[in-house]
């Protein structure tokens, strides 16, 4: 493939809002699973909530990060720490130089950023897929909101987890979240101060599940009027 082709991808079996959630998550891929752990991971570590995987031809992760730009020295990523430490590079960082990246393709919680897009094309990555738009992007009117009809369960879990990280280290008066509120509402209103994370992001999507069903509902809606 010359280049990497970008895609946001939805999952209308594992969305299905009258389905459980083990059902959900069982049948989910397993690249959407890892990245929602990573993502979730860095929630509970206090940093911002975006996980990244390769994966090859089968489906298996080869390679994973997640953000570690507001984790501390001493971690296992080489650019923790630093503002390159995005989910993606970190996965990307995982792989040795002659592996042959076109036949991977590149999952994250979030649209890459155009740093982490440029990386993906100039290191040749088959494809990039990502569950939601990026809020922070969003919310600097540097992205989209994604196509009408498009959005699923998966996608408000990823921007819940993001918009939480955000309103735990900083305030509701982030700009992010402040701005998603009116960009993202029905994410929006699922957010609590204070929130437990819980033991993985399982364990916190789980009790969650019908809530994020209504609003991957309410949001599908919503983009479907215009």
């Amino acid at each position: 493939m010359d280049g990497a082709e970008f895609d946001r991808v939805g999952f209308d079996g594992a969305g299905s809002e009258g389905a459980g959630f083990d059902e959900a998550w069982a049948g989910a891929p397993a690249a959407v699973r890892r990245c929602l752990e990573l993502a979730h991971q860095s929630l509970a570590g206090g940093g911002l909530a975006v996980g990244a995987v390769l994966v090859d031809g089968a489906g298996q992760v080869r390679a994973e990060g997640r953000n570690r730009a507001y984790d501390g020295p001493g971690g296992p990523d080489p650019l923790q720490g630093t503002p390159l430490a995005h989910a993606e590079l970190n996965a990307l960082a995982q792989v040795r130089t002659g592996c042959d990246l076109g036949r991977l393709t590149l999952w994250s919680t979030q649209q890459p950023c155009a740093m982490c897009r440029a990386a993906a094309e100039f290191t040749g990555v088959g494809a990039v897929r990502h569950l939601a738009p990026d809020p922070w992007a969003l919310a600097a009117e540097r992205g989209g909101p994604g196509p009408a009809g498009a959005s699923d369960e998966w996608l408000v879990a990823a921007n819940l987890l993001f918009l939480q990280s955000v309103l735990d280290s900083a305030d509701a008066e982030h700009p992010t979240v402040r701005r998603n509120r009116e960009l993202e509402p029905e994410t929006s209103a699922l957010l609590l101060p204070g929130r437990p994370p819980g033991a993985g992001a399982a364990e916190l999507l789980r009790p969650l599940w019908p809530a994020l069903g209504r609003a991957a509902a309410a949001r599908r809606a919503r983009l479907a009027a215009g």
